[in-house]
């Protein structure tokens, strides 16, 4: 694929994006802890293996 392609792949990502948050923050209603609970519900997969790895190093290598 040229570079051209990349980027508007990216934009287009970015902008679903953009619009599945706005969608949920005005869906959650004037609650920001609602809309923060879900979201980290729903992007749990993809934080928690590098949060956890994370600590992995820090309590079992780094240990002193």
């Amino acid at each position: 694929m040229n570079g051209g392609y990349w980027i508007l792949i990216i934009i287009l990502a970015v902008t679903i994006l953009g619009v599945r948050l706005l969608m949920d923050v005005f869906s959650s209603g004037s609650n920001p802890n609602v809309f923060i609970d879900k979201w980290f519900r729903k992007t749990l997969w993809l934080w928690l293996p590098f949060y956890a790895l994370w600590r992995l190093v820090k309590e079992m290598i780094l240990k002193k």
